[in-house]
This record gives structure tokens, sequence and C-alpha cells, in this order.
């Protein structure tokens, strides 16, 4: 038995090791963001327009179902492409984007409500003011809260 455990000791890692986070420019950052969030905004934008204008599910309802599949998508690909975040736990990284999202996702729904309750607008008008609001919104808390680099971070305070 001591042979084999010492065997399957020796055999090095299953799993990759994580590798040490990516050290890069906020700029780089911030292009990618713009570029490739450009998915997640056409997936949200995309969802909300066939649901509410085709469908003619109510706004605040298509909203919703938009939002939850836009969030998911801008997930992997800030975590996997703009940050190029390197850990071992992307389900607390999911909640707490989802959290950070949803602080977001009200700065929307309000647009929407005002935009075409209150103001009698267009709902795909509404729905695109509310989308930049968010995306400004979204990049801040993703790269400060999210995906921020805690190795680097603890480098500078020490």
């Amino acid at each position: 038995m001591d042979a084999i455990a010492e065997g399957i000791n020796d055999a090095g890692n299953t799993f990759p090791i994580v590798e040490d986070p990516v050290h890069e420019s906020t700029p780089k950052q911030a292009v990618r963001y713009v570029l490739w969030g450009l998915i997640s905004v056409v997936v949200n934008l995309g969802t909300f327009y066939l649901l509410n204008s085709v469908v003619h599910i109510n706004y605040q309802v298509a909203n919703i179902i938009a939002w939850v599949i836009g969030v998911q998508v801008a997930f992997w690909i800030d975590r996997v492409i703009v940050f190029r975040h390197k850990s071992n736990s992307p389900i607390q990284e999911m909640v707490a984007f989802y959290s950070t999202r949803i602080l977001t996702y009200l700065v929307e729904t309000a647009t929407l409500w005002v935009g075409v309750s209150l103001l009698s607008g267009n709902s795909n008008v509404s729905k695109i003011i509310g989308q930049l609001l968010a995306i400004i919104g979204n990049y801040i808390f993703s790269k400060l809260f999210i995906f921020k680099n805690k190795e680097a971070h603890h480098q500078q305070i020490h």
C-alpha cells in the first residue's frame, strides 16, 4: 500500500495549478471590456427586443429574463477574456458578480420605468439608455471588487 501511495503522490497534479495572475494596465482591460462586452450587450438587448417587441411580453418581465441571460454571458467573458482572472473559486466570483450586477440592474429597471411608464417613451430606447448606465457601473464593480488582483493589491500594501 505504501508503494502505491508513493506512486500516486509522485504522479503530480491532475488539474493544472492556477498560474500567477495576469498583471496589465487598466486601459487594455477597458478596451477588452468594451469590445468583448458588446457580446453580452447584444445578447441582453436582443433578448429584450425579441421578448418585448416580437413576443409582446411586459417590458419589465422581458428585462429580467434578458438580464439573467446577459449577466451569465458577461460573467464568463469578463472572467476569461477581459480580466483574464484565474482562481479556484468561480462560483464565489459568480455570486459576487451577480450581487454587483443587481445594483446596476436596478438602475436599468428604473431607467426603463421612467422612460416607458412615466414618459411614455419607446421601451427599446429606454433599454439602451439603461444599458449604457449599467455598462459603466458594471465595469467599475468588476474591476474593483470581483476580478481584482488580490496578490498585486497585497504587494502594494506592503
